[in-house]
Parts: structure tokens; sequence; C-alpha cells
């Protein structure tokens, strides 16, 4: 190094991106920041790219935001893009049931419980008594997320007062869509911290909002700009092979491009996913506490997404979920790419039609999570699962499909079950220079953006009180 004290970051994703931001922001600090990422480019699982068959810019998976994604916010608004993402001024999802087909969930924006109440009491996807217990859930959250980390998801809601048929025709697919893992797999205190931050916080805080530009475009491109402005060095196409360490400190790290000496007074971030970062550890660290939590959280959950341009039009809502099915959402690209947003109606018109919010679309994606079973299928056999349930919302369409692209991402979260708080790293670990961001760190959140980016930012202070920079 040159003398200055030096924080190396591994791993450009979002994590990556966000604790790098936190560190470069005050322009006359007295350290160098160095970031190393194995891929071409920045954003790790977020990105996107230009495909010929879709004849457009298609994310590698597509994004739905929540307005109580507060440290995203701060991130975009850092890298002056908060203007690409859209939020409708409440939660409105249409919803497909096998039973009752096409139903809106329309929970208005205001904070006050009544209205909650009521957006949840008219949800028609339900029987009435399902929609009733819906009301039940706050009393039944505990003040401390860990408190019910031993249990799963699907328990914590039978003892909340949900019936099965609540669970599997509502609380599924959210809980499938916040965690990639099925409801009886993933721990009760992520879906506790999930609805103490959003859907039971208020409607101002569980607004749901959508990329209406490329994810390179909100989140890579304009992080390299920033941080060529801000004097990060960033050296991508640098895959990390280890590191070493000596009495309590990591003292080198090395990459595909050669060896970084650490001093005294380097730092390591490590922003990579667990199954990433047990390959690195030295011989040393074979037996620490650290490694073997990393061991047991390397064990992912896919997704798979499918991108789809149809031969003519079709009108779908702008995000339909689908409940009970092999499916999860599908996302009309052309009404995203135009911003538009639901028609606004009050939260106690119990006659409102779905339909009204139905708009032309050539270009779809869908999103499948916990996706084990798909992952074999064939390009064209999910192009027709996904047309399969565009008929279910759209019965007398005759479109077709031209061209699709499906992506499967094998590892795409960590999966977070029973007992996990246990295992997620706080930001420092037993050697004295080396950090923890990322997925797996003990943020509380499910393996989301926003789970990402807090971890960053949140590693990123602990470092900097460590510089006395703060």
């Amino acid at each position: 190094m040159n003398g200055r004290p030096c924080v190396i970051v591994m791993g450009g994703g979002l994590a990556g991106i966000s604790a790098c931001e936190r560190l470069s922001r005050n322009s006359g600090r007295s350290f160098d920041i160095v970031l190393l990422e194995g891929r071409p480019h920045l954003g790790g699982r977020v990105g996107s790219y230009y495909d010929p068959g879709i004849r457009r810019e298609i994310d590698t998976g597509q994004h739905l935001f929540l307005s109580c994604y507060t440290d995203t916010l701060t991130l975009l608004d850092a890298l002056g893009t908060k203007s690409g993402l859209v939020f409708y001024d409440r939660l409105y999802l249409p919803l497909w049931d096998r039973d009752r087909g096409l139903k809106p969930l329309d929970i208005p924006g205001s904070d006050n419980p009544i209205a909650l109440a009521g957006g949840l009491l008219q949800y028609d996807g339900l029987p009435f008594s399902s929609r009733l217990s819906f009301l039940g859930l706050t009393r039944a959250l505990p003040k401390n997320d860990t408190d019910v980390d031993h249990l799963t998801a699907h328990e914590f809601l039978l003892r909340a007062g949900q019936s099965e048929s609540a669970i599997d025709r509502f609380w599924e697919l959210v809980i499938l869509s916040a965690t990639n893992l099925p409801s009886r797999k993933v721990s009760a205190s992520i879906l506790v911290r999930i609805l103490k931050e959003s859907l039971l916080k208020g409607g101002s805080h569980s607004r749901i909002g959508y990329n209406a530009v490329p994810l390179s475009e909100l989140f890579v491109l304009p992080a390299m700009k920033l941080f060529r402005s801000r004097g990060v060095a960033v050296r991508t196409k640098t895959r990390i092979t280890g590191f070493s360490e000596t009495s309590g400190r990591v003292t080198e790290v090395s990459s595909s491009r050669g060896v970084l000496q650490l001093g005294k007074s380097d730092h390591l971030l490590s922003a990579l996913p667990p199954w990433a970062f047990e390959k690195l550890v030295p011989l040393s660290m074979h037996n620490s506490p650290l490694v073997e939590q990393m061991s047991r959280l390397a064990v992912a959950s896919p997704i798979v997404s499918v991108n789809i341009l149809l031969s003519d039009p079709v009108n779908l809502p702008l995000i339909t979920g689908f409940h009970q099915s092999d499916l999860h959402w599908i996302f009309n690209r052309d009404a995203m790419e135009q911003r538009l947003v639901p028609e606004a109606r009050p939260w106690f018109d119990w006659s409102s039609h779905p339909e009204d919010d139905f708009y032309p679309t050539q270009v779809i994606s869908a999103t499948v999570s916990g996706a084990e079973n798909l992952l074999s299928l064939s390009d064209s056999a999910l192009g027709e699962l996904c047309m399969d349930h565009v008929r279910k919302i759209a019965p007398q369409t005759t479109t077709s499909i031209k061209s699709v692209r499906a992506i499967r991402d094998r590892f795409a979260t960590p999966v977070l079950g029973v007992g996990q708080s246990t295992l997620r790293p706080e930001p420092q670990t037993f050697l004295e220079n080396l950090w923890m961001a990322g997925d797996i760190a003990d943020t509380g959140l499910p393996a989301t953006m926003e789970g990402a980016i807090r971890s960053g930012y949140h590693a990123a202070e602990k470092i900097l009180e460590a510089l006395g920079e703060r």
C-alpha cells in the first residue's frame, strides 16, 4: 500500500457497493478504498443486458421494491437514480386464486390502523373469516424477533390464528416472494421482521414500487461513475483466491491479479456470499466458529426468471401474483417502462374492478422463487408455463410466444431457516481487521436488496468507527 490505511472490499454486489458508498462520502478521508470484483462488472446478482430475441434490455431478475426499503432509497439518492423507481400510492396487487380468480389486495397508503384493517377485510381472495383472522396478527408479534427463531414461519402463523387455508392461499406467496423459501423452511423471525417493517407498520411503509429503468442503469453504471469521482479503486475481473491471517489479523489477500499486502492499519470487508467466502479461508481458520457459520449458511435457494416477447399485445395488470401455483409473479414490462401506476380508489370502495388496471404489453417477465423444481425445464417449457398463467387472467387472448429467455440463478439466496439468528455474523469478526456484510449478515431481514444494502452500510459504519473517521 502507499502508507495510508486501506479498506479492501471483496465483492461488488449491492452490499459491496453500499459499503463503498458510505466509506467514500468524506472527500477528506485519511484512507484508501479498493473494491475487488471477479466479474467484468459490479452489481453481483443485480444487473441487466440487451437480449436480441426479446429486443430490449432485460434484468437478470425482476424485483419488487417497498417504500420501507430506506437504505435502498439512501443508496439510490447517492447514485442519483432514485427517479428510476416508480411507487404506487398504496399497496395494490391483483392476486389470482384457483377458486376465486383475480382479486385485488388494496391497502391504503395511510398509516391509520383503520385503513389497514379496511383494506385487509375487503380483500375478496379469501373467505371473510380468514380475512378477519389477519387482524389478530399484531397481537401475536413478539417484542424480539429472535424469540420465534425456533419456529418456522408456518408454525408461527398457525399459532397466530391463521388457518391452513389462509396460509396456502395468501401467506405462502408473501413468504416465498420475500424470503425465496416456503413457509415450512424459513425462520419465523424473518417473517416477523418483514411484518414489523412493512405491512403492520402502516400503509406508507408497504407501498409497492418497481424499477422503470434496467437494473444496470439503476445501480451498476451510476456506482462506477460515483466511485470514479470519489477515488474508489474498482478492480473488476479480479477473482479472489484466498487470504492469509497471522496473530489475529488478515495479512494478505490473493487474487487472480496478484497479492495485496495488508498493514497494521488496513481492513478487509467481505461482501461475498457464504459459499464463496468459505472457499477463501486459510487452514488456520477452518475450525473457527465463523467458518462453521458460513458452512451452515452456504446452502442456496434458486430463482428462475422468464422473459417473453409476445406475437401480439395482451392486456395484463402491471404486476400479478399467483397463489398455490408453480409460477409466482408476472410483470407487464411495457406498462412498467411507461411508468404507469394503478388507478387510485378510496379504501372503502368494495366494488372496485381490477380489470380497470389492465394495460397492453408485448413483453412480460415472470419469476419463481424457491424454484428447485423448475431448474431442469427448458426455456420453451418455462415459456408455456408462463402462457398458461397469462391465459388465466386474459382467457380471450390469442397471442403466442415469439421469443423466450429464461435466467436460472441456482445460487440466488442463502437458506435462512430455523435458528438462523445464531448463525448470521455481526460485522466485526474474531479477526481484528476482518469484517462481514452481504446476504448472511445479521440484519434480521431476508436476503433481499434491502438486506444486502443495509448490511453494507452497517459494516461500513463499524469500519469508520475503527478508523476514527465517523
